[in-house]
């Protein structure tokens, strides 16, 4: 990435988003302390990175927000019928990840809310490492969700290799963990689920690409949705030349 595209994204979190963020808590919270929530998130804030001025939004929200978990979650949640979708609403399902850990079930479902919004691909990460097998069940669920940015979180949440994020060292080791997530998956008629899937299973060729390849060649590659999963997650295999890769294609 150029240093004009890192710029770029940085402006996603730029002193005007932050003051459009006091305007809009402000709406639903009046007692909002808009000075101190500036003066903590302004702080050096042109030497941040993109994702550290996320997180330094998350910060100012927390120290600006009622104390008690849930009832702050009760602002956000208002907060996110009102800020535009995209990038910044990342915010939401961050502030969850770093403060809600300890109230877990409710914590899962309001980033299941929050998924909508934007996504909480990063935040529901912080739960897989905090009890990998209690998110796993839950997210199996999502898999089988109606709403498709819900399913896609089941898939791109529990990457092992996810961008912009840490690894999950466990699925990174034994990928079948993840494994009822992805058959649930495997023939969805959203796009925007399938290229999550794909990019998970390309993730897991890069450790495992035997796994992935006996995986596939249970699925029905018959089915159109399942063919463009496969294609697009052998990718890395095919650039590669491995035989049994372009075999499937």
């Amino acid at each position: 990435m150029s240093d004009t595209e890192t710029t770029a994204l940085k402006e996603i979190f730029n002193e005007r988003r932050f003051r459009d963020m006091t305007l809009n808590v402000k709406a639903v919270y009046p007692p909002f302390d808009t000075r101190r929530f500036l003066k903590i998130s302004l702080a050096g804030l042109d030497d941040l990175t993109l994702m550290q001025r996320l997180r330094r939004m998350t910060q100012a929200l927390h120290a600006t927000l009622p104390a008690d978990y849930r009832q702050a979650l009760e602002v956000l949640r208002a907060l996110a019928m009102r800020i535009e979708k995209g990038f910044s609403t990342l915010v939401l399902p961050d502030y969850v990840g770093q403060y809600g850990q300890d109230d877990f079930d409710v914590s899962m479902e309001t980033l299941k809310f929050f998924t909508a919004f934007g996504s909480s691909e990063f935040a529901v990460r912080e739960f897989l490492r905090k009890d990998l097998t209690r998110a796993l069940a839950i997210m199996t669920v999502w898999s089988r969700d109606d709403s498709d940015a819900v399913r896609r979180l089941a898939s791109e949440g529990s990457r092992p290799r996810l961008p912009w994020s840490f690894r999950l060292d466990a699925i990174l080791a034994d990928p079948s963990l993840a494994a009822p997530i992805l058959e649930n998956l495997r023939s969805d008629t959203s796009l925007y689920v399938r290229k999550s899937v794909a990019n998970h299973l390309n993730d897991v060729t890069k450790s495992h690409p035997d796994w992935v390849l006996d995986r596939l060649a249970t699925w029905p590659i018959e089915n159109v949705h399942t063919a463009w999963i496969a294609k697009r997650a052998l990718r890395s295999l095919i650039k590669a030349g491995n035989g049994r890769a372009l075999a499937v294609i």
